[in-house]
């Protein structure tokens, strides 16, 4: 028999219903409707299990489905009348459903909330995933998925005229209606044995989660081809839930499948099922050890910064939180630098990481409106310069750089050491980071040249693409085009960067972990937290400062792809 673990209550996530809107932190007033709580995971159960580690209450051995295990605890959102019942970790086991086919892969979705007791089997033991569900079945799922079904609500009353005490789903109905989850077809008509359609229990499950305090990833449904076939009353659920959401795919043509939503029609068990326990398994957030020593369980600052830095706001998001992607603060992308430290010196965001140091505009911007900057660096990195894999060339001095950029200087890489072949130079815009660093190294108060400028790139991605398709045959010549050296390496998975591209030394320095590191590579740079220089010493922002040259700082450093400080 497995040793009960005593519980020790820790109150976060914790936010009150008030539709999409949320706290700063993961910790929040107690009179809301659910709290969370935790408990060390048990040596009595191996690691290997702890993605199937649910909590349980003790006195009566009830699964709690909002539970899971996470950085040495299992935690469980429960609602607020459970506060004081102790909560043990187990392994659930799964329903043996007696029409269970190992072959179909809905049917994983349907076990594990069978481990939660979400989903049961009928009479004869059967999950029938693909019959229907019913309104009144729909509702009583979502009641078991939040812990809400074995609670006795005070002044419970008959609304509707089709669901009377006699009903076996009546307490979960009238409860439901209460908590705001659930409508009626009319004032006094619940139609509990109607088949509830897709967009429905969409709305039911997106109202639970907001009731609970609990939001997912903001992805949005983008990519379904009948999205505006969505009644304009389930919009926002949709866009609520994310990428949970139940869809078909028509794969007439194989080589351009298309999604499809099919939102009013009749959901089955399979596709209720998908949708909570993929909720279930992002949409939990709570609050790291590290998040609760610096704070962030509290507040997280606003973060904001360059397109090559995002992935600091992921790393960073995903160390100090799990399911760091559904904090009510985490930006779903950076404005860029040039906009970026505009909105740092609007008061607009807290901080920024940085791969770049302001260019002159933005510290005339600052200047103008008594705003001083201060950079922290974190992190290593370098401006860099890449040209077509095949080019002969090799590398570049500082000075020929100078010459192609500002004064249009050459039209052959054999002018610069290379072959003979044309030299097609691309720049980016004003208003981007690696703009500012050319500003830095190369322009000293010139601007591009014009003709150069005809070929700007707009995008950091562009970038790289740009000079990808620069090359020609007849002709012969090869593109040059310059941007961020860790953001070349991360774009590698997306745009096969490096069969395509290759970089160039400066000053017979090649660009490596070790010669930016060392200082050697001429273009070496840091990556910077970026503050008002009157943020306040224990603000959230100077907390994360403080935390990205900590041990699990830099841990993030290396995570998001980027050099670590030595």
């Amino acid at each position: 028999m497995k040793k009960v673990v005593s519980l020790i209550l820790v109150f976060c996530l914790v936010f009150p219903f008030t539709g999409c809107v949320f706290a700063d932190g993961v910790d929040e007033a107690k009179s809301s409707a659910f709290t969370t709580v935790k408990i060390p995971f048990p040596d009595t159960i191996e690691i290997k299990n702890s993605w199937l580690t649910r909590a349980r209450y003790r006195d009566s051995g009830e699964v709690i489905a909002l539970s899971m295990s996470y950085n040495g605890y299992v935690y469980a959102t429960i609602p607020i009348e459970n506060k004081d019942r102790e909560i043990e970790a187990f392994v659930p086991e799964a329903i043996e459903f007696t029409d269970y086919d190992s072959s179909n892969p809905d049917f994983h979705d349907v076990m594990m909330l069978s481990r939660v007791g979400v989903i049961r089997g009928n009479e004869k033991g059967e999950a029938n995933i693909n019959d229907n569900v019913t309104r009144a079945e729909a509702i009583t799922m979502v009641m078991r998925f939040l812990g809400l079904n074995k609670i006795a609500m005070q002044g419970t009353v008959r609304i509707f005229d089709d669901v009377t005490s006699d009903k076996w789903y009546y307490r979960e109905v009238l409860s439901a209606y209460h908590y705001g989850l659930v409508k009626g077809d009319s004032a006094n008509t619940f139609s509990p044995d109607r088949d509830v359609t897709r967009e429905e229990i969409t709305v039911m499950v997106a109202r639970a989660l907001q009731y609970a305090g609990l939001r997912c990833s903001q992805s949005t449904a983008e990519n379904n081809a009948d999205k505006d076939k969505i009644s304009e009353w389930a919009k926002d659920a949709y866009k609520y839930i994310g990428r949970n959401i139940a869809s078909d795919y028509d794969n007439t043509d194989p080589n351009n499948p298309i999604r499809l939503l099919n939102p009013q029609k009749a959901a089955t068990r399979a596709d209720i099922a998908y949708i909570l326990n993929n909720t279930q398994d992002d949409c939990q957030l709570y609050a790291s050890e590290l998040a609760v020593e610096f704070g962030f369980d509290k507040q997280m600052p606003v973060i904001d910064g360059s397109t090559s830095t995002y992935p600091f706001t992921q790393a960073v998001y995903s160390a100090l939180f799990c399911n760091g992607e559904t904090h009510p603060k985490f930006p779903q992308k950076h404005s860029k630098s040039h906009a970026s430290y505009q909105r740092l010196i609007n008061g607009e965001v807290d901080m920024l990481f940085a791969s770049v140091y302001p260019a002159s505009d933005i510290l005339d911007m600052a200047e103008a409106k008594g705003v001083e900057l201060e950079l922290i660096p974190i992190a290593y990195d370098a401006m860099i310069f890449f040209t077509n894999k095949d080019n002969p060339a090799t590398g570049l001095t500082k000075e020929q750089i100078s010459n192609i950029y500002v004064n249009d200087a050459y039209g052959n890489w054999s002018e610069v050491g290379g072959s003979d072949a044309l030299m097609y130079p691309y720049c980016r815009n004003n208003d981007s980071g690696s703009h500012a660093q050319m500003e830095k190294h190369f322009l000293n108060g010139n601007e591009i040249h014009p003709e150069v400028q005809k070929e700007t790139s707009y995008t950091m991605s562009n970038v790289l693409t740009d000079v990808m398709a620069a090359k020609t045959d007849n002709p012969v010549g090869y593109g040059l085009g310059y941007s961020i050296y860790y953001y070349y390496h991360n774009m590698d998975m997306f745009y096969d960067v490096h069969n395509n591209l290759k970089l160039l030394a400066i000053d017979g320095v090649m660009p490596t972990d070790e010669t930016i590191a060392d200082g050697t590579y001429p273009l070496s740079n840091n990556t910077y937290v970026v503050l008002r220089k009157d943020t306040p010493i224990d603000s959230p922002a100077r907390r994360m400062a403080e935390f990205m040259l900590t041990e699990a700082g830099q841990q993030c450093v290396e995570n998001a792809g980027f050099g670590r400080l030595k």
